[in-house]
Parts: C-alpha cells; sequence; structure tokens
C-alpha cells in the first residue's frame, strides 16, 4: 500500500481541485495552457500557498469535490487551520490579515472525517490550509463520462510539473459515486498511445521572472 492509498484510509487525504489545461492557438501553433498550475506550484515550491481551499475525502463515503481534476494533500502535512462541514465560502489569506469565512465546524481533521462517516456527508466540505510542496502527494481525476479526456489533461499537469519539480506525482481515479480511489498505473504502451492522442505536445510555460519556454511532450521524456 502506498502513501496516498495510508493516508485515504487513515481519513488523512484532502484534494484540491483546479481548472483543467485547455487548449489555445497562437501563431497557428496549438498548445496546452496550464498556467494555474504553474503558478501554485511555483508558490509550494518557495514560500508556500495560503488560506488554499481543500475537501476532505473519506472511503467508502462519495464526498463531492468542486471540479473534475486536481491535486492530493497529505493532511499531516498541512497547517488545517480552517475546518467545516460545508463550503464556507472563504475568501483571501492568513498571510495577508483579509481571511474571511464563516464560523468553522470543527477543530481537527479528524473531527471532520469522523462527521463525514457518522452522518455518511457527501456535501463537499471545506479544509483551508497552509502548505509547501512536500504535503503534495499526487494528482486526481474523476471518475465520469469524460475521465479519457480527464486523463490526458492530467497527463499534461504531470508533464509539467515533473519538470518544474522533479518529481514523478502519481495519478489516482476518484469515484465520489463510492468514494473510491484507485491508482491509474500505465504500461509503456498505454503511455505512448496516450501521448499519440493528446490535442497537442506542447505546453507554453512561464516561471516566474523567466522568459516564456516552450515545453515538447515525447514518449522518451520532456524537451524544451
Amino acid at each position: 500500500m502506498n502513501n496516498v492509498e495510508e493516508l485515504y484510509n487513515e481519513g488523512k487525504l484532502l484534494v484540491r481541485a483546479m481548472d483543467q489545461p485547455t487548449i489555445r492557438i497562437k501563431n497557428g501553433m496549438k498548445y496546452y495552457e496550464c498556467q494555474t498550475w504553474i503558478d501554485e506550484f511555483y508558490l509550494l515550491m518557495n514560500d508556500g500557498l495560503f488560506s488554499l481551499s481543500t475537501t476532505l475525502i473519506i472511503p467508502n463515503i462519495g464526498v463531492k469535490n468542486y471540479k473534475n481534476v486536481g491535486f492530493l494533500i497529505n493532511a499531516d502535512l498541512a497547517d488545517c487551520f480552517h475546518i467545516a462541514k460545508e463550503d464556507s465560502g472563504s475568501c483571501g489569506s492568513v498571510r495577508d490579515n483579509d481571511f474571511h469565512a464563516n464560523k468553522p465546524d470543527f477543530k481537527t481533521i479528524g473531527e471532520l472525517a469522523n462527521y463525514i462517516k457518522l452522518n455518511n456527508a457527501t456535501v463537499m466540505n471545506e479544509v483551508n490550509v497552509n502548505i509547501k510542496l512536500d504535503a503534495v502527494v499526487g494528482l486526481f481525476i474523476n471518475k465520469c463520462e469524460i475521465v479519457n479526456k480527464l486523463l490526458k489533461k492530467i497527463y499534461v499537469v504531470k508533464k509539467i510539473l515533473e519538470h518544474m519539480t522533479g518529481i514523478d506525482y502519481p495519478i489516482y481515479l476518484y469515484d465520489w459515486n463510492n468514494g473510491k480511489i484507485e491508482k491509474i498505473e500505465l504500461t509503456k504502451e498505454q503511455e505512448e498511445d496516450l501521448i499519440e492522442n493528446l490535442d497537442s505536445r506542447q505546453i507554453y510555460y512561464w516561471p516566474d521572472e523567466e522568459k516564456p519556454c516552450l515545453i515538447q511532450i515525447e514518449a522518451s521524456g520532456i524537451h524544451k
């Protein structure tokens, strides 16, 4: 059993919902735009992210989350400072002293996990956290009718994050109908086929305070 599955079984796995990469066309060139991911992970690698909105998911209970893709967080390595059983309407940042949200319901992740289990609470909860890169343990996509499209997009994210951080994050499939997670294992042949069927093999990359560069996804790796 790996770290993600252990955290999930212990009620310590948070999901951070993110925007899907989108296809853009510039000067006749088609490429993936992943800037929201790049921005958040640049901060994670440096000062960290503050007051991030996340959701706790629990085994065998289909807790809803905000979007179909995102990343997974180890709650033990996060400062979980505001914990609510539903969307708390949070905004602002504790770092800037302008964080606002509805009154929290719990003091610990364990209390929220117990509430979800006892009440079969599938409604999306909200946990606001302060984290750095070491808290990120993987990527996820939701199981739904467009799962194959989502897999292509999260694979693109996986490659840009590998380029940025040097970390090869595992991808998990989350089924919010029954609260199951499953690691997506791709054979070399499956990975090559996935790359072949991407909408583009190119990603524009804007690291902070650096000039834009173009990354090419190939079966042998990623290339500038």
